[in-house]
């Protein structure tokens, strides 16, 4: 998850990742919830939902 906040960082742009179940994209959301500048929200719909981590 840090990894990709950092590419998106980066980049300035909004990294797409795979699909991933409820409690996978729960850990991702509270991992980067403490990130000042790095937003994060899913979209889809199940079972293809994916994270979105984006700056602000």
């Amino acid at each position: 998850a840090y990894k990709m906040a950092e590419k998106s960082r980066y980049y300035n742009k909004k990294v797409r990742l795979e699909p991933m179940n409820p409690y996978e994209r729960r850990i991702i959301h509270a991992a980067l919830q403490g990130e000042k500048d790095i937003i994060t929200y899913s979209e889809g719909e199940e079972p293809y939902r994916k994270v979105i981590i984006e700056t602000k």
